[in-house]
């Protein structure tokens, strides 16, 4: 398992470091000190090497000499902040270095360390930012910021997970309005209460309203209420979602499915934060802030001339792309821990595990559904099994087929791909970007530019399928090109 990856006996929780430094008694002398100190630790012995390192599993901690050759320590800085890796970076230098080490911490640096070494210093300084990453997982992992009896909570340890909850705490600092995008499944509606319970708006209400539910005819009088006999059947004064969401926020899902004349009014109250009941002539001050979520393209849609532009970018100002299960895979063994958690608790069972064989299916399954039809999926063996832990057995026979069919020895690899879309897929675009990297020596951002690749999107990509492009060339000497 990879260092990120929570473990099925149990959510493995060790703050892993890496010591990267071409001066070796020194670098042996640190990793000794922080292992006997509990740490987890590997070494690098140069930038290079750490880069490398971090590009398959991203360390919460690196600390970094600030002179060594093929990379220094700052290049090395620049290198993670630019591919948005995870990893915190404390610095190793020399008195002579300290200009080095204030330029570092300019560019986003947690801390440095002076040689020669006092072991209480490094202490300290990994001690902070050990605290700093513990602050920021329980922040966004924790379930104390969504309401009280859900059992739900954000579970995640993927680096694709990570960036979206460094974007969700920053969310939870401002006001501005958030879209989240994602296909259904993706815990949208949970993303949204994260922000809000950990917002300064925590204490007023949360108000979700699903769009696509709800008739054209009943949607303006839904969001901003009505007042008596503004229609036929309006036999009372009725409060919108807007009036009911006061001081807090709106959660607006599936908002691509809202009509043109719905997104115009929308579009009004996010300009004016006014608003007007149906059948009223008094207008309204709206102190709500809005999340919206889809999972349609918008920017197709706008091209169509089925979503407004204006509402959009209204919209749009900070947006969250939230990947699906099968771009995830690293967090399927820690969402099924959670799961089990949870309806140990729910059943009054005491299922404590997953075989490994059990677990091998579901993190190879395609999850149209996602973590909604894994939740589904555990919970369905919970009620066929009657042991302390879910085996094979107990999944459902659609998962224990699409097993047996991808592991069946009467049919060829290709064959199996063939029958099975999510998988042709993936392995198509392995081996495309497995020849864009021959083609272009192994460089990441040739590739990219070349095959005409988002750069994130290659280097998770990379990442997901396990292609080292050190293998195509290129890569040992030049990062950057």
């Amino acid at each position: 398992m990879g260092l990120n990856k929570l473990s099925v006996f149990g959510v493995n929780q060790v703050y892993s470091i890496l010591v990267v430094d071409d001066e070796e008694a020194l670098r042996k002398q640190v990793v000794s000190l922080l292992i006997s100190h509990g740490y987890q630790v590997d070494e690098a012995c140069d930038g290079m090497e750490a880069a490398q390192k971090i590009a398959q599993h991203p360390y919460p901690l690196a600390l970094c000499d600030v002179r060594m050759p093929r990379l220094t320590g700052l290049e090395l800085l620049r290198h993670i902040r630019e591919h948005e890796f995870s990893t915190t970076v404390a610095l190793i230098t020399a008195h002579a270095n300290i200009k080095d080490a204030v330029e570092a911490m300019r560019e986003g640096a947690f801390d440095y360390i002076e040689k020669p070494i006092k072991e209480a210093t490094l202490l300290e300084i990994v001690a902070k930012a050990k605290k700093a990453h513990d602050m920021i997982e329980k922040l966004t992992l924790s379930a104390p910021m969504l309401t009280p009896g859900e059992g739900r909570e954000c579970v995640g340890q993927s680096k694709e997970m990570k960036r979206v909850f460094q974007v969700v705490e920053k969310l939870t600092r401002v006001n501005t309005s958030v879209l989240v995008r994602g296909e259904n499944g993706t815990g949208k509606e949970l993303v949204a209460r994260a922000i809000h319970f950990n917002s300064p708006r925590k204490d007023g209400p949360f108000v979700a309203v699903n769009c696509a539910a709800i008739p054209e005819t009943l949607i303006e009088s839904e969001l901003f209420g009505h007042e008596k006999g503004a229609f036929t059947g309006a036999d009372q004064r009725q409060i919108g979602k807007f009036q009911s969401a006061a001081k807090g926020t709106l959660f607006l899902d599936e908002i691509g499915d809202t009509s043109p004349a719905t997104q115009v009014k929308l579009l009004r109250v996010l300009q004016e934060h006014a608003f007007t009941p149906v059948g009223s002539s008094r207008e309204i001050k709206s102190d709500v802030r809005i999340i919206a979520a889809t999972n349609r393209d918008l920017e197709k849609m706008i091209r169509e001339g089925k979503f407004r532009e204006d509402l959009y970018y209204r919209l749009n100002v900070m947006p969250i792309f939230l990947p699906s299960l099968k771009e995830r895979r690293d967090d399927i063994a820690g969402l099924v821990n959670h799961f089990i958690e949870k309806f140990n608790q729910e059943h009054g069972q005491r299922i404590t595990t997953l075989s490994p064989e059990a677990l091998s299916a579901l993190e190879n399954f395609h999850w149209p559904g996602n973590i909604r039809e894994l939740e589904n999926a555990i919970e369905h063996g919970f009620v066929v099994e009657s042991s302390s832990f879910l085996t094979f057995a107990s999944l459902p026979d659609y998962i224990k087929r699409a097993t047996r069919r991808a592991h069946s020895p009467h049919k060829t690899t290709l064959q199996v791909e063939a029958l099975d879309w999510e998988r042709g897929k993936e392995s198509f675009e392995r081996e495309f970007i497995v020849q864009a990297l021959k083609k272009n020596s192994g460089r990441i951002n040739l590739t990219a530019e070349i095959a005409n690749i988002p750069k994130n999107t290659l280097l998770r990509k990379i990442k997901k399928y396990n292609i080292n492009p050190r293998e195509h060339g290129g890569w040992e000497g030049n990062l950057e090109s």
